[in-house]
């Protein structure tokens, strides 16, 4: 499943401001640049008491219930604000950015309308519409606004940034890329203009100089959690599992409820072994957001690991049920099903997978694999042919292909995808049987004998083999080393092995199983 990398930006709006001879005003204008929040609050509220029509009070009391992290109180002031005065742009702008930040976008939007329609050139309003659309997933939207901004000022970094951030939104991230060098290039001090050109960057297959712009985030904002996950990311591109795993740690570290970094970083664990802090981690973003499909999906791969099918099946259901068009998450439950023996099912999910995922040549191969163990020899020929044409080394659907071939007794088409599972080191015990039993058919001898010894000395338990190279031994009246082989097949287990003890063959010839399911001896 792919994963939006937008990560919002925002800017704490322009608030107006006037002069006032009055001294409780005065005071907490005094005590607000100095950064008592606290002391310039009190004076506020005493001057509201005494002026409740000063909207420059309520305006930085507003300001500061917004800085303390209180946009709910915010909300109110500036609501009280807006009584006092129901033309004062500034307050709409305001309390919209206050329910920007409580989710209530729709509020925020309607706010700046009417904003904007009391003051056209509202700077703010532009701003705080831009982001609410922005959070909506508005991104056209949210573009239309930022470029109005930047219309009423050519040389605002902000606008830039936030232009960039929904373009990447948009997918476009050359045009993303292009706003945010103007953004640096305006103003080297914005952590979010580095941030977003980092995750342009990384979208564009630039990795290094992703890291780069999200280092220097980090340089300039060490408390950026954000920039820390996406750097980890980028260094997974790269291998670097190790410095992926401490920037994963880092943006933990700085907001335990980052479900993305825990959401990385169990996939990291897994992909490094670490089955029970991948399952810790995992565990943990899904408690923090149980709508994470790929949370669900990483940690059934994960219980695979740990061979808990059951728990891998329930996670997997969970992955498709949240997101049905999840077509890993098809995949991999349909091998499961098969692992499992539910071959029917298999292929039911393998389908889906294919319908979701066209270009996925695994799930053609995985659904051939459980057509053949129903007999259902022609489709699964169709599916490996596909994963073929898809994939011109895909040795493993050569190696099935071939024991198509051979119980079809076509062992003409067979050698060639034989040597091709082969070459691809792909269960190589039984891809030299087989060669060893094609070449023995054709009166290629010498090859055969090469063949079943390598089969033999690769996997000493083949009975079948045996008895084959046992079989060739007696055509080239090499009687003594008939008898070994037939012997070691016989302390196998195998029957025939023990019956051509008794009764060698009159005349010898390939005799291996004609049913394709009897050749197949190996599943990825």
């Amino acid at each position: 499943m792919k994963r939006s990398f937008f990560y919002l930006v925002l800017f704490v709006p322009f608030f107006a401001s006037a002069q006032s001879t009055d001294m409780y005003f005065d005071k907490g204008v005094e005590l607000f640049n100095k950064k008592d929040y606290d002391g310039a609050s009190d004076y506020f509220s005493k001057e509201i008491a005494l002026n409740p029509s000063n909207i420059q009070a309520y305006n930085y009391k507003g300001i500061i219930k917004a800085q303390q992290g209180d946009f709910k109180g915010a909300v109110d002031v500036f609501t009280k604000e807006i009584a006092a005065n129901p033309n004062a742009d500034i307050a709409y702008a305001n309390r919209a950015f206050a329910e920007m930040n409580t989710a209530d976008f729709k509020a925020a939007i309607a706010d700046c309308d009417r904003a904007l329609a009391l003051n056209p050139k509202s700077m703010e309003a532009y701003l705080n519409r831009g982001n609410s659309e922005n959070r909506m997933g508005n991104y056209s939207a949210a573009i239309a606004d930022f470029s109005k901004l930047m219309e009423l000022d050519p040389n605002d970094a902000k606008a830039y940034t936030n232009r960039g951030n929904a373009k990447n939104g948009l997918a476009d991230f050359k045009g993303a890329l292009e706003d945010l060098n103007k953004a640096i290039e305006l103003d080297q001090q914005v952590p979010e203009a580095f941030l977003d050109r980092g995750i342009s960057k990384g979208r564009l297959k630039d990795t290094y100089g992703a890291i780069d712009d999200f280092s220097k985030a980090i340089a300039l904002n060490p408390k950026m959690d954000a920039a820390y996950l996406y750097r980890g990311l980028e260094r997974c591109d790269l291998n670097n599992y190790n410095d992926a795993l401490v920037d994963f740690n880092q943006a933990i570290a700085l907001d335990p409820k980052n479900t993305e970094a825990y959401s990385k970083r169990g996939a990291l664990n897994l992909k490094m072994g670490n089955f029970g802090d991948a399952n810790s981690d995992l565990s943990h973003a899904i408690a923090l957001d149980p709508s994470d499909a790929s949370a669900y999906y990483n940690r059934a791969e994960v219980k695979l690991k740990l061979d808990d099918n059951d728990g891998a099946m329930a996670d997997f259901n969970k992955a498709i049920a949240i997101t049905p068009d999840f077509s890993e998450a098809y995949h991999d439950r349909g091998c499961l099903k098969s692992g499992m023996r539910d071959f029917a099912g298999a292929i039911e999910d393998l389908s889906k997978a294919i319908v979701f995922n066209p270009g996925d040549e695994a799930a053609y191969f995985s659904r051939a694999v459980a057509r053949i163990a129903l007999n259902q020899y022609p489709t699964a020929m169709g599916d490996l042919n596909k994963a073929i044409s898809m994939n011109k080394d895909y040795n493993e659907a050569y190696y099935y292909r071939a024991i198509l071939y051979m119980g079809m007794n076509n062992f003409t088409a067979a050698l060639p995808d034989i040597n091709k599972a082969i070459a691809g080191n792909v269960n190589l015990a039984f891809s030299y049987y087989m060669r060893g039993f094609v070449n023995e058919s054709v009166k290629n001898n010498t090859a055969a004998m090469a063949d079943l010894t390598k089969a033999v000395e690769l996997n000493p338990s083949n009975a079948s083999a045996f008895v084959e190279r046992g079989k060739l031994n007696y055509s080239l009246n090499n009687k003594v080393a008939a008898k070994a082989d037939w012997t070691r097949a016989s302390i196998l287990g195998d029957r025939e092995g023990a019956m051509l003890l008794k009764y060698p063959p009159q005349k010898h010839k390939a005799t291996g199983n004609s049913a394709a399911s009897n050749w197949v001896v190996w599943k990825k």
